[in-house]
């Protein structure tokens, strides 16, 4: 193996390190917590309090190393790959971490939160994706400065919004063509 093959193989594993994504970790960690605590309303407050800073600390210390791997699948070959990689893989992955960190700490009483939280992840990790893929909110030699990834967002997230609309817009109109040309044949 060569030197270069090394280094290579190398800065693949240390990635998600030498990338944690501050920004990414900074902004979940304020928007789960909140989440949380609001999810739980009908708890004690020292409860949700206390649920929503375990959640908040476990967020800032390992959603930049997720969001550093998610940042990582960018570069993996086929794009359903990294797609599978960035919004399922990587965060099922630190759910599970997150759910084993809350059913130890906070017992059963959580238990409710799981559909929703898996389904918040899923909708978060496929608006990540579309953040990531169009350069926001990214670490390293592609980073931009967090108040122009701030300024970024509300356009990303009008797009991500817009992209099934639009999909959906276009796949009726192609079969409204199809049948107009049927129509036509006939």
């Amino acid at each position: 193996m060569k030197a270069g093959e090394v280094q290579g193989k190398l800065a693949a594993w240390v990635f998600p390190f030498t990338h944690w994504n501050w920004k990414v970790a900074m902004l979940t960690a304020v928007l789960r917590g909140l989440a949380c605590v609001a999810a739980l309303r009908h708890m004690e407050m020292h409860a949700r309090r206390h649920f929503g800073l375990v959640e908040a600390a476990f967020v800032l210390l390992t959603c930049g190393f997720f969001s550093a791997l998610q940042q990582q699948s960018l570069m993996l070959g086929p794009e359903a790959l990294a797609w599978l990689s960035c919004v399922v893989v990587v965060p099922l992955t630190s759910l599970g971490c997150d759910a084993g960190l809350h059913l130890w700490l906070d017992g059963r009483q959580t238990r409710q939160l799981g559909p929703a939280a898996l389904i918040f992840t899923v909708v978060s990790a496929t608006l990540h994706w579309h953040m990531i893929r169009n350069g926001a909110l990214l670490v390293g030699d592609e980073a931009h400065t967090l108040k122009t990834d701030l300024k970024r967002i509300p356009k990303l997230v009008g797009t991500y919004f817009a992209a099934p609309v639009i999909w959906m817009w276009g796949a009726a109109t192609a079969v409204m063509r199809r049948g107009e040309v049927f129509a036509a044949a006939e």
